[in-house]
């Protein structure tokens, strides 16, 4: 076997074959060049001289590796292979175009890639032009040709390899199915699963091991055993890798626990203060996967957050560093290599899975060899057995046992020799597939689809079925792993292990890359594919540097990072991507782009794949149409697209096109011209101009169909005319009437029984069905076995549902607006049960049935996996519920005001509990006791939510059970909290109490429940408030009575914020003895408030805001801010009435505040500014002395300020901000008279936003600093003309700043 890694050569062989089909003698252009008398000699000459190079081909692959002159001559002679390829893909497009404009009559009938009509007449002066580029492109591969002899390549013939076809066995291992790891599992369980007091919390559990060794694996075992899941409330798991990113990683943790929001954006303090909230007191384990970074200090501030969680907070860190082990924690799990034993039974189960050992004895003697040779690295195991998983000749197995492949020294990356041989043993047209995806970043997650569409797109595979066959041998070698948790219904995700992806960017030869990992212009320009991560200023600065990939033929962009709708820079979009003129494939998927322009298209000619999913487009660029070499289009979750274009039947070679989730859009009768049509996905059929018969037509629909506007069908003829069950590739299916009566109830039952979907269907929606009855088909479980999801909706006249609980996928069932029907009868559960009824069933919702009195109980284990069960708005409901809902983790009543459920039923597993409108004591109960008992029984209870029950008086909260987190009580009216009896050792995460007008006093520290956060909202008699022991946070907001605000010995509470209580004068007095740990106090429209409590505020607050206290600013001279040392962020919101103080003496605060808000405080001095020396951000707003505090100084240590709303301000001098030596970031907006700037920006600054000013006339265009990285203009229609892209003024003097936004544009 040989040793090598070139696959170079195999995109070299690929791109040859292509040129040797348009060479070829009877093919077409040498016709054209025929006809149009020009000299075929050049293509002649040009094929004799590939095929030359051809023959040489496989021995500078297998010598460039050692040889740095063959891998020069490679790489030059990539280049003018590439550069033949697009020469000719030219002659091809102008052949097209011509088709298409249709100046030949009979060519507009064809689709094929090449022209096929003999009369095509391009125009001489084109050929000319051929002429002289193909001479040249001659003369290079001539002077390669000449050097074949000289490097000493020798002529080897391909031995024609196929690929070898079968179904692909499984590739992942089952968790609980680890091999010679039950020790290591044991020790890593114990440790998670201990509680010691001497430890710190949390406690950091390090894995430590190689790279390919099961680390990943160890941890999966522990993370997932029952016991771990039960100790912890609270699980997070993220793979860190490379590169370190703490934005990154906290922003991952907290979508892991539900607490991310998008709009937190990359500010790291606001993340980290979220995620410490998400984890305070909670017992948490987080795993962090592939931890590489060992800086202390970065390590530190990423370990902040998690030191609030509880004792026995774990965080397992798996690495292959021993000093990132030892720098995390103590006492790390080494994870070793298997033992031989535990190495062959995992090289066992991979090579000989689907075969019997004991009848190949001599495979398995040859295999223990091989297994031994892996060393017990569970990956190279992994790996080779997939490999030879294929092979059933025992030469086979010893040719891979004594490769000299084994005796290579090991690679500084780590690359295996069981990944060499499994790579050389690949075909050369599997050998390119692999190596693409060295595009894909590391632990990136990547769908199936989208990687046979860029094969497709770049020629390195054919039809699409080989394309599947491709991936899926990929996959039974190991080389790609399916993503346990991923959906069936996009194909699953897949990824590469670290060491694969590392093993596939050494075989592409640096033609495969990642943007960010471009090293060199040398790589850049040598660079075919290439993708790059998503950032969240346009990408403008990252994409610049693609002026140096003029021979790019992939530009796809990755989201990483979890941005909130990331834009694209207008210069990208206008000046680098129309220069990617070699693009066969380009992703915009998920850019928040409106408008594309049309001259992009007309320079990306050469465009086989265009992915413009998920971005807000409103129309497509009628250039699109002019991509006649387009095959897939993908516009699916484009929300703002409206229509398609009009000339869309010129695109002649597209295949594939998806507009699924584009709600606006419907589908156009010119669709049915794109003749090479072979798979529309989210087709939208509207039968006011489609008919029947069209849709029969349609043979390429897949995944999602909607059929639209069905009150056209006139009878079951018609309908039969749609073809339904002939559409098996559709998997979901909308079918929709429009609001009207029905003629005829049968009629309408005979179209529906028509519409029939193939039996492969999953996801169904009926919309508006005019019968009075389902057809049987819907109930029909030997038909409608794949079904999983089930939506009837708004079919109003029907008075019985179908019997569906027999069918054996349905996982979601939907029933809404079904106005006739009074009962769910015992029908509904189908017959004969031969399981229990809706035995897969995990989510049921009924809303809207105005008739709706009575559900009839099966009592025969009816919903055994149902976990979430939502009733609304049906306000006649009284009866029963299923006794005995045993997986139940859901329950939601709302607006079933007569709901009566008699007695308690089971619900041992419930978590979430949520009513809303009732009429009764209990709630859903006649007798409040019952409701009590109810409560009682529900175990595991996290969640209860009560709202609009005016009936309800208490809850008994000493017997509550203990797992309860959060309560919610709102507008409750006559709801009091009562002193419980006995012990109530309950003690929750949140507590809300919402418009409970009767309760008025809470000055009894036994009354409220303890909760870590407390929001006490819109009591309007609440008088006396108590803060109680272990509260952290207090909101209280719009109790306009309260009076009364004290504080229990021994709280430890954090934050304090007061909002719209109009009759509270004093804060809790001895608050710095009372809150000793407060750190955040907020006090808004409190106008009766007058002064912090003798002694004042305690010492350890940071953050302190007062907005719209008129008296209490007026007495600031008391607050003696100055003794807070702690205090980091100040700020006041004013109304101007605010007075110099009387004896001219000022206030004063202290030196450590970091940021200042300061809101129409007109007193403000620079004098008190200037003594904030470790002031560092801040922001002003209606200041009428803002011109003299800026021609006084602000201290020097300023980096971030902001002037908003300052009328006063009319011009802003140099002299106010150029001893701003710190200065980064300077906002100016809403200063309507402001006219001038200073001709000379601060030259530290990287940051300058104006936005509403509407007199400003000029920029300081001349004196912008180099350092200025980031411009926002807006709302500023005097600059707005001077600012214009590519035109105006200022243009070409700001266009080198990386990021530009102007009017929210990104330029």
């Amino acid at each position: 076997m040989d040793i090598g890694l070139a696959v170079g050569g195999a995109f070299l062989s690929s791109a040859l074959n292509v040129l040797f089909d348009r060479l070829a003698p009877h093919g077409d252009l040498l016709k054209m060049f025929q006809k149009n008398k020009h000299d075929v000699g050049l293509l002649e000459r040009l094929e004799d001289i590939l095929l030359g190079l051809q023959i040489v081909l496989s021995d500078a692959e297998n010598k460039q590796a050692s040889d740095p002159l063959v891998r020069k001559w490679l790489n030059k002679l990539q280049r003018a292979v590439d550069g033949a390829d697009n020469l000719l893909e030219e002659v091809n497009y102008e052949a097209l175009r011509l088709k298409v404009e249709g100046q030949h009559q009979n060519l507009a009938e064809t689709s094929n890639h090449q022209v096929s009509d003999l009369n095509l007449s391009l125009s001489d002066d084109f050929f000319l032009n051929i002429e002289e580029k193909l001479k040249d492109t001659i003369k290079k591969l001539e002077v390669l040709e000449k050097q074949i002899g000289r490097l000493g390549l020798q002529k080897h013939f391909d031995s024609g390899k196929k690929i070898e076809t079968r179904i692909p066995s499984t590739s992942l291992i089952d968790e609980s199915d680890v091999f010679g790891r039950k020790n290591e599992i044991e020790e890593l369980i114990d440790r998670l699963l201990s509680k010691d007091t001497s430890e710190k919390s949390p406690t950091v559990v390090p894995i430590v091991g190689m790279g390919g060794v099961g680390k990943t694996t160890l941890a999966k075992a522990a993370y997932n055993d029952e016991k771990v899941k039960s100790y912890f409330n609270l699980k997070a798991w993220f793979c860190v890798s490379e590169p370190y990113d703490a934005i990154r990683i906290t922003k991952g943790l907290l979508q892991e626990i539900g607490s991310y929001d998008l709009k937190n954006g990359n500010n790291i303090n606001q993340l980290q203060v979220k995620l410490k909230e998400s984890l305070k007191g909670k017992r948490f384990l987080i795993v962090l996967d592939d931890m590489w970074n060992d800086d202390y200090n970065e390590w530190n501030d990423l370990r902040t957050p998690f030191v609030q969680g509880d004792m026995g907070s774990k965080i397992i860190v798996t690495t292959r560093k021993k000093d990132v082990a030892g720098m995390m924690g103590s006492g790390s799990v080494n994870v070793g290599t298997l033992s031989r034993e535990a190495s062959w039974a995992l090289f066992k189960r991979h090579s000989l899975e689907n075969r019997d050992p004991k009848e190949h004895p001599e495979l398995e003697e040859v295999g223990k060899q091989i297994a031994d040779k892996c060393k017990g690295l569970p990956l190279a195991l992994k790996t080779l057995a997939g490999f030879l998983s294929s092979k059933s000749e025992v030469d086979e197995w010893t040719n891979a046992l004594r490769s000299e492949i084994w005796e290579l020294p090991r690679r500084p990356n780590g690359i295996l020799p069981a990944l060499m041989l499994s790579y050389n043993d690949l075909p050369a047209h599997l050998k390119q597939c692999f190596a693409y995806c060295a595009i894909y970043p590391k632990d990136y997650q990547f769908c199936k689809e989208q990687v046979i569409h860029l094969w497709i797109a770049n020629g390195l595979v054919q039809p699409l079925h080989s394309g599947n066959q491709y991936f899926n041998e990929l996959r039974s070698r190991s080389l790609f792993e399916r993503v346990p948790e991923s959906s069936e219904r996009d194909g699953g995700k897949f990824l590469m292990h670290d060491l694969v992806n590392d093993f596939a960017q050494i075989a592409s030869s640096k033609l495969c890359v990642r943007l960010e990992e471009c090293q060199g212009s040398h790589m850049l320009e040598q660079s075919r594919h290439m993708s790059y991560s998503m950032g969240g200023g346009g990408d403008f600065e990252k994409l610049k540097l693609l002026s140096k990939s003029k021979q790019l033929r992939t530009l796809l962009p990755i989201s990483i990072q979890y941005l909130y709708r990331p834009k694209l820079s207008k210069r990208v979009l206008h000046n680098i991507l129309p220069r990617l003129t070699s693009l066969r494939a380009l992703s915009l998927s998920g850019y928040e782009i409106v408008e594309l322009p049309d001259a992009l298209f007309i320079k990306l000619k050469l465009l086989r794949f265009l992915d413009l999913s998920r971005t807000k487009i409103t129309k497509l660029p009628d250039s699109i149409c002019a991509l006649y070499n387009l095959e897939t289009l993908l516009l699916s979750s484009c929300d703002d697209l409206e229509e398609l274009s009009l000339q869309m039947e010129k695109l002649i070679n597209l295949r594939h096109l998806d507009i699924s989730n584009t709600s606006l859009i419907k589908m156009p009768l010119h669709l049915s011209k794109l003749k090479s049509l072979q798979v529309l996905v989210g087709a939208k059929f509207l039968l006011d101009g489609w008919r029947m018969e069209d849709l029969g037509g349609a043979h390429y629909l897949y995944g999602s169909l909607s059929i639209l506007e069905l009150q056209n069908v006139v009878d079951r003829r018609e309908a039969l005319k749609a073809k339904m069950r002939d559409k098996n590739h559709v998997e979901k299916l909308s079918l929709e009437w429009s609001e009207s009566d029905a003629d005829n109830s049968q009629t309408e039952r005979d179209i529906l029984d028509e519409l029939r979907p193939h039996s492969n269907i999953k996801e169904l929606q009926i919309y508006r069905y005019r019968g009075t009855q389902f057809p049987n088909w819907l109930a029909d479980h030997s038909f409608l076995k794949l079904l999983v999801q089930l939506s009837l909706s708004n079919c109003k006249d029907c008075f019985s549902l179908p019997a569906l609980g027999q069918l054996p996928s349905l996982k979601f069932l939907s029933i809404r607006e079904m106005h006739r029907m009074t009962e769910v009868t015992e029908e509904f559960y189908g017959s004969p049960p031969s399981k229990k009824p809706f035995h897969s069933l995990e989510k049921l919702e009924f809303a809207e049935m105005p008739e709706w009195k009575q559900w009839h109980v099966l009592g025969k284990g009816e919903f055994p996996a149902l976990q979430n069960l939502s009733i609304e708005d049906c306000p006649k409901l009284t009866g029963k519920l299923p006794e005995n809902l045993c997986s139940l983790l859901e329950l939601r009543f709302s607006g079933c005001p007569e709901l009566n459920l008699g007695t308690p039923i089971q619900l041992s597993s419930l978590k979430w509990f949520e009513v809303e409108v009732s009429l009764k004591a209990g709630v859903v109960f006649d007798e409040a006791e019952l409701f009590t008992s109810q409560l009682e029984g529900m175990k595991q209870i996290e969640k209860l939510y009560i709202s609009d029950c005016n009936s309800l008086t208490t809850l008994p909260t000493s017997t509550l059970p203990n797992t309860l987190k959060t309560i919610l009580i709102s507008r409750c009216r006559k709801f009091k909290l009562e002193v419980p009896v006995g012990c109530c050792n309950m003690f929750l995460d949140i507590l809300t109490l919402d418009e409970c007008d009767s309760i008025d006093d809470l000055s009894s520290i036994e009354l409220v429940p303890r909760a870590r956060t407390l929001l006490i909202v819109s009591c309007q008699n609440l008088t006396r408030f108590l803060i109680p022991n272990g509260t952290e946070a207090l909101d209280i907001s719009c109790c306009e009575n309260l009076e009364i605000l004290s504080v229990a010995c021994g709280t430890q509470m954090t934050s304090l914020n007061i909002f719209n209580c109009k009759k509270l004068k004093r804060l809790p007095e001895r608050m710095q003895e009372l809150l000793p740990s407060l750190e955040e106090l907020t006090l808004s429209d409190c106008p009766e408030m007058e002064s912090f409590p003798d002694g004042g505020l305690p010492f350890n607050l940071q953050h302190l805001t007062i907005d719209n206290c008129e008296k209490l600013v007026n007495g600031r001279k008391e607050w003696c801010l100055q003794r807070l040392p702690c205090l980091r962020e100040l700020w006041i919101e004013h109304d101007g009435s605010d007075e110099e103080i009387v004896g001219g003496e000022n206030w004063e605060l202290p030196c450590s505040i970091q940021r200042l808000v300061i809101v129409n405080l007109k007193t403000l001095s620079s004098q008190l500014l200037k003594s904030l020396t470790s002031l560092e951000f801040l922001c002003t707003e209606e200041l009428p002395q803002i011109q003299s505090l800026l021609e006084q100084g602000l201290p020097s240590s300023i980096s971030q300020l902001r002037l908003r709303s300052h009328i006063e301000l009319h011009s802003l001098q140099i002299e106010g901000l150029g001893h701003l030596t710190s200065l980064q970031c300077l906002e100016i907006s809403n200063c309507h008279q402001l006219q001038l700037l200073p001709e000379t920006a601060v030259p530290s600054l990287s940051e300058l936003t104006i936005r509403d000013c509407p007199n400003l006339q000029s920029l300081p265009v001349k004196g912008m600093p180099s350092s200025l990285s980031k411009l926002y203009i807006s709302f500023c229609p005097l600059l707005k003309p001077l600012l214009e892209f590519d035109k105006g003024e200022y243009w070409s003097k700001i266009a080198h700043i990386p990021e530009i936004y102007i009017d929210n544009e990104v330029m």
